[in-house]
């Protein structure tokens, strides 16, 4: 594992990387309601698989420095030209950037720079945060409401976070994973029942993510979910690259 990290690392300290974006659009009417900030890695003309990497990369001590890099890119392409980014952009945060101070400054930051162009950012929370390490950061998530900032969970229905978690603990959109959006037979998971019983007793804005089929649109609409992402509505494209 560590070997693995090392060339993570190692790809990105050289220089072998770039942002991607990838729509959110309406279920309702396919109109455009923000995008997702991806990493991507290449070595060559070889792209390297994110999946590899991700999410057990974030988990290392030294992954907060790479927030940090995505973060002062971000904030030099909003002194360039805002127009390449969406009204929301969305951006993944891990419980390393929460344990370091600088990393919560610079997010805080770009949420306030992002908030001044008339824009909204939406920190995603990492699918790895246990129930602790999630309430542990409310300090640091008024913080970032303060900054402007949306507050989301990522990938719900691959890690531990349930719905009683995300009842207590004021999120303000909850991103489901492929897993439980991206094949119709897991439709019947009783984690949507139990996403759509909180999504009752307080406002959330509800994404599937992953569809790759463009006929499950009415599927996920009766569902309860109002928001898609996904390769049948909009591939993942070129961003921003480190000069």
């Amino acid at each position: 594992m560590s070997e693995l990290h090392d060339e993570f690392f190692s790809a990105f300290d050289q220089g072998n990387w770039f942002l991607a974006s990838q729509k959110i659009v309406s279920l309702a009417d396919q109109s455009d309601y923000g995008a997702e900030i991806l990493i991507r890695l290449f070595e060559g003309d070889r792209f390297l698989s994110n999946g590899k990497f991700f999410p057990g990369i974030c988990r290392d001590e030294r992954y907060p420095r790479i927030t940090q890099q995505i973060v002062d890119l971000l904030c030099e392409q909003l002194d360039r030209d805002q127009s390449v980014f969406e009204k929301r952009v969305f951006l993944n945060v891990t419980p390393t950037d929460f344990s370091n101070p600088l990393t919560v400054e610079k997010l805080a930051g770009l949420g306030q720079k992002f908030h001044q162009s008339n824009r909204d950012l939406v920190l995603e929370f990492s699918e790895i945060f246990t129930p602790d390490e999630l309430f542990a950061s409310l300090e640091t998530v008024e913080v970032f409401r303060e900054a402007g900032i949306i507050i989301g969970l990522d990938d719900y229905g691959t890690g531990v976070i349930r719905a009683t978690d995300i009842a207590a603990f004021p999120f303000d959109l909850v991103k489901s994973d492929r897993s439980l959006c991206g094949f119709e037979d897991a439709w019947d998971s009783p984690l949507h029942a139990e996403l759509m019983q909180v999504s009752k007793t307080k406002p959330l804005i509800l994404v599937a993510e992953g569809i790759e089929d463009i006929d499950h649109t009415s599927g996920l609409l009766a569902l309860g979910y109002q928001y898609v992402q996904g390769y049948a509505f909009d591939q993942p494209s070129k961003l921003i690259q480190r000069n």
